[in-house]
């Protein structure tokens, strides 16, 4: 704890030296001469002198009410003598030494550590510290009880599956010629379908709603489209598939070409989704 003290005391004084170089030598020590902290040379030669000088003002002042510090001018310099719970703190300066750093080092920051190491410090016990008394380990007796028997596993319902989609018909294909539509009143992305192969697809696929269709090019083109059954003032136009001029584009094609369509079945989730 000495040591810690010492440490503190040191790392203060060296603070406060850095911040007025003026402030040239610094000494604190014990009553008894162990110096705690310095800063400086010589003066911790002097220090029972020093002691010994401030202890004797200090009494022949009790009558006025005692002495906390004591400022003593030379010519050039100046010390100051302050003595906190049997430690005593000597400073010199020179007297351009900014007064209020000397003042807060001697008369507050110094004092004030000092009564907190005071009190911090571990009273230490005079007696050896008692003996310590060994347990003894006593034999216990454990019963040992045989495993539980396993409870009975109560097996859940199986959730039966959903029901699979049946499989679907493959879808027939059919060969058309392409023959080009267009105007104010034609959908650009619908083609148009005999009605008779439609029908034949709606009771292939037991009246299931069929949207869209596959259009295939001998070339390999495929495109897929909405459509709808020709008009019956068409129907004369057996093996024909009317395109707009858009689909035709994708396709890569033109009117006269052959051209494979099939109807194209979405999925069942597919349909949901």
């Amino acid at each position: 704890m000495a040591e810690d003290s010492s440490i503190t005391l040191q790392t203060v004084i060296d603070e406060f030296r850095s911040i007025s170089p003026e402030l040239t030598k610094c000494l604190v020590f014990k009553k008894d001469g162990e110096i705690m902290a310095s800063i400086g040379n010589n003066i911790g030669e002097d220090r029972s002198k020093i002691a010994a000088c401030f202890d004797e003002i200090a009494d022949q002042a009790e009558v006025l009410g005692g002495v906390e510090i004591l400022t003593i001018h030379g010519a050039s310099s100046q010390i100051e003598i302050t003595r906190t719970n049997n430690h005593y703190l000597a400073a010199v300066a020179s007297l351009s030494a900014n007064e209020k750093i000397v003042k807060a080092l001697t008369c507050v920051i110094v004092p004030t550590v000092i009564k907190l190491l005071d009190q911090v410090k571990p009273a230490l016990p005079n007696n050896p510290p008692p003996e310590v008394a060994v347990p003894v380990v006593k034999q216990v007796e454990v019963e040992v009880k045989p495993p539980e028997e396993p409870k009975s596993i109560v097996k859940l319902p199986e959730i039966p599956a959903a029901p699979s989609e049946p499989e679907l018909p493959k879808p027939p294909v059919t060969q058309f010629m392409v023959e080009k539509i267009g105007g104010l009143m034609v959908a650009p992305d619908i083609v148009r379908v005999d009605a008779e192969v439609v029908a034949k697809w709606i009771d292939l696929y037991g009246g299931r709603e069929i949207t869209h269709v596959q259009i295939e090019t001998l070339e390999a083109k495929t495109a897929i489209c909405r459509f709808k059954p020709m008009r019956e003032v068409d129907r004369k136009l057996k093996g024909i598939i009317q395109i707009p001029e858009k689909i035709l584009q994708v396709l890569r094609t033109g009117e006269g070409k052959l051209v494979m369509v099939k109807p194209f079945i979405f999925k069942l989730k597919e349909e949901q989704s």
